[in-house]
């Protein structure tokens, strides 16, 4: 059923979720502006303390529900439908994924994929020696193991219980809670379940925070050498409307005519980009350090999952894995309700292959092109870029500048800047609509597997979103969100526990 023939007369608003949702974030936004520091304190210890004394709990909980999904999916469950045995997905593989993947990475593959392999180089773990070929191979492999198998098993893991409540279980309501039904019964229509949808719109809102915060800088570095202007506040302001503008008129348009579209659109797009700089690029070198960062990896797959560098002085797992975990987990719910909400006529062992297997080899093929190719530039002493690693903490790495480093060491840089540039753009606004469609079908009642909620409730999302980002970039108060959103980490990840406990109920019960 297309949006124009979707009947929104009987989708209500849930008034306690959406009240209290918005007054915690403004009230939130409202302290950050009043007390930013003080906020920023109280905050940091709470993450130090969650990443410190709990991480093994993120560790653990991330390696056995990736070892739970193999078993899922290809064991006696593997083919259970999601929806009547004989019905059939909704989208198209390509489109499918393409939405799933936009909504789950955005412009985070570009930025990420383009630098972070410069932090593990700087400061490797604990017995490798700095900017060494050692370290740069494990450069590689963490890279690839902070944005593969692990990562976006917990989205999946999200994503399978709130499916399979949402098209076998009939659920009238798209919520992390209603996927937690079957353990805590209907204490998910209380206050128990109230919390939990709350917890989950406030990790979310931090999610996209996180997204405007690598996204803008990056987009804006790219159009001020593209029409030669100055980076900064009034720029970043322009490209921000842009963005709020343009995600709103797609989510305005719903699934099919907006966030569809815009995810194919950026699909080719990428495909495009990679494949011009792989062939472009030192070809043969992306593939051999590819070859052995994913090899290093696949060898130490164990040890780099629960490593805690308890008995070490180096801080390696807490500032990168524990915290990427964290990070991860905040957004899941957030992914398992968008894709689960799209995956209607699809198998369980489909959504697991899709979902952890097709997310972990996007994310490998962009982070080894831009990766390696700037690694390559590195190698060979580009002075742009060689200056930009000359920091003390690896963190101080200045992201947009190497993402414009390497897009001008490449041939026809002029036309490269463009397509990365609406590239970049289309992904953030991507991440966002997703983000404003998902926060409003939360907030809504009576919703049918394949209904919308009402336009004027996404578009009033989409103007949230955008107006506590406008307004917290350039107060300090972004960082503190992002902070405060991997704090709702623990609790979120209780909540997916519980999700996966009421999944294995009902399975085991048919």
């Amino acid at each position: 059923m297309s949006e124009m023939d979707t009947d929104t007369s009987q989708i209500t608003l849930d008034r306690p979720i959406f009240w209290t949702a918005l007054l915690v974030l403004l009230s939130f936004g409202g302290g950050l502006l009043i007390f930013p520091d003080t906020s920023l304190v109280y905050l940091k210890k709470a993450l130090k303390f969650m990443t410190n004394e709990l991480g093994s709990v993120f560790l653990w909980f991330t390696f056995a529900v990736t070892i739970w999904l193999i078993w899922l999916g290809f064991g006696r469950f593997g083919g259970r439908r999601m929806g009547a045995h004989d019905s059939t997905p909704a989208y198209s593989n390509i489109s499918w994924f393409g939405m799933l993947f936009c909504a789950g990475i955005g412009s985070n593959l570009l930025y990420f994929g383009t630098m972070e392999w410069m932090w593990y180089y700087l400061g490797p773990p604990a017995g490798i020696a700095a900017q060494t070929p050692e370290a740069l191979v494990w450069s590689s492999a963490y890279s690839y193991f902070h944005w593969g198998l692990s990562a976006w098993a917990l989205y999946a893991t999200a994503t399978i219980p709130i499916a399979y409540v949402l098209h076998v279980k009939g659920s009238r309501v798209l919520r992390l809670s209603a996927a937690c039904r079957g353990v805590i019964g209907d204490q998910a229509d209380g206050l128990l379940g109230k919390t939990i949808d709350v917890l989950f719109i406030f990790g979310l809102v931090g999610g996209v925070g996180t997204s405007l915060g690598v996204g803008v800088p990056m987009v804006s570095a790219v159009a001020a050498r593209i029409f030669g202007v100055e980076t900064g506040f009034t720029l970043d302001m322009v490209i921000l409307a842009g963005l709020t503008i343009v995600f709103s008129i797609s989510v305005s348009m719903g699934l099919d005519k907006g966030i569809k579209r815009l995810s194919d659109i950026n699909v080719v797009l990428a495909i495009l980009l990679l494949a011009f700089v792989f062939l472009a690029g030192p070809t043969s070198f992306i593939v051999n350090q590819a070859t052995d960062g994913l090899g290093v990896m696949a060898q130490n797959y164990l040890q780099m999952s629960l490593r805690t560098d308890v008995a070490s002085p180096s801080t390696f797992a807490q500032d990168y894995t524990i915290f990427y975990w964290a990070w991860w987990i905040a957004w899941a719910p957030f992914m398992g309700l968008f894709v689960a909400r799209i995956s209607g006529g699809r198998t369980i062992r489909e959504l697991v292959m899709g979902v952890v297997l097709g997310g972990s080899l996007g994310c490998w093929a962009g982070f080894a092109i831009l990766g390696n190719t700037t690694m390559n530039l590195v190698r060979n002493g580009n002075e742009t870029l060689t200056k930009l690693i000359q920091v003390k903490v690896p963190t101080d790495v200045k992201g947009p500048e190497v993402v414009v480093g390497l897009l001008e060491s490449l041939p026809m840089a002029d036309f490269v800047f463009i397509i990365f540039f609406v590239l970049a753009f289309i992904f953030v606004a991507t991440s966002l609509d997703s983000a404003a469609f998902t926060l409003a079908a939360t907030a809504s009642k009576d919703l049918p597997p394949d209904g919308q909620p009402p336009r004027w409730h996404r578009l009033l999302w989409a103007f949230v979103l955008g107006g506590i980002a406008m307004s917290l970039m350039y107060l300090g108060g972004l960082k503190v969100l992002q902070a405060a959103s991997l704090v709702v980490g623990l609790p979120v990840l209780i909540a997916m526990g519980i999700a996966v406990f009421s999944l294995m109920k009902w399975l085991k019960a048919e």
